[in-house]
């Protein structure tokens, strides 16, 4: 069950965000599977998102201050305890 996903991201250092669709890959065991419902962007994703420490991938969605809602929890999940 491969999931599609959509957020903003940016391609380089230099793009803008822009909307950007991509499918994660199958939910494992040990995996939670989160709805996101809101996303922060703080100061540091604007610095992964302009590579300032040299470190960046690409593409990025910057953000990693969620709240959402868990959806479900793998069979070996340590939330599941």
């Amino acid at each position: 069950m491969s999931i599609k996903v959509s957020g903003y991201a940016t391609k380089s250092a230099k793009d803008v965000l822009a909307p950007y669709s991509f499918t994660r890959r199958d939910p494992r065991d040990n995996d939670v599977i989160i709805e996101i419902l809101y996303c922060g962007v703080c100061h540091s994703d604007l610095h992964q998102a302009r590579n300032d420490w040299s470190n960046s991938i690409y593409p990025m969605v910057p953000g990693h201050e969620i709240i959402g809602r868990v959806v479900s929890v793998g069979t070996r999940s340590n939330a599941s305890r």
